[in-house]
């Protein structure tokens, strides 16, 4: 999941950088908090 996330932020940074539609982006950034935020908590919780 903190693979998924970072790769998804990758992403969002890469369509950021080559002018994609802003809902690409938004989109792609908050799958990868979402998967960043679970992996974070599932890893806090032992």
């Amino acid at each position: 999941m903190l693979f998924a996330g970072g790769m998804l932020l990758g992403g969002a940074w890469s369509f950021y950088r080559s002018k994609k539609p802003w809902w690409a982006i938004a989109g792609l950034a908050v799958l990868g908090l979402v998967c960043l935020g679970i992996s974070f908590w599932r890893i806090q919780s032992g």
